[in-house]
């Protein structure tokens, strides 16, 4: 199946939602009642006007972006930054390092790592080592630079 693809800024408002705790269906209901208001009351990082009006557009494919995964058409190295704290509260500096085009040891669970692999856009690339303990270690480099 193919992952839908969402832009960056959709993809954070809908893990920010999920990250403050609203369960997917809400989310697809909330949305498919065009519930700005409701939105707006649960999270206010955002004006969910845009997730509405991109759910209004695009009612399937943000739906299934919600229920079976997404990828972003693009992202950038802030943009990794905030997923990675918003889908699996890791912090730079304590959970990993980065820099303008890297991340290093980022340690994440086998099903994590494939979950983030299918939304990173095709401007990275994801190089994992297998732990001790069953986790995987990974970098994150853009596609510019070499393993």
């Amino acid at each position: 199946m193919t992952l839908p693809a969402l832009s960056q800024w959709n993809a954070f408002m809908i893990e920010t939602l999920r990250a403050n705790g609203m369960e997917n269906e809400k989310l697809v209901e909330l949305l498919k009642n065009e519930d700005t208001e409701a939105l707006n009351t649960f999270d206010q990082t955002f004006d969910y006007n845009d997730l509405v009006q991109a759910s209004t557009e695009n009612a399937i494919q943000i739906q299934q972006a919600i229920r079976t995964g997404y990828r972003i058409k693009f992202v950038s190295n802030f943009g990794i930054k905030r997923l990675l704290r918003l889908k699996y509260g890791l912090v730079e500096g304590t959970d990993y390092k980065m820099t303008e085009s890297r991340f290093d040891g980022i340690t994440l669970t086998q099903e994590q790592l494939q979950e983030f692999t299918s939304m990173l856009s095709p401007n990275w690339n994801i190089f994992s080592e297998q732990t001790e303990d069953k986790s995987v270690r990974i970098r994150i480099l853009h596609a510019t630079l070499d393993n």
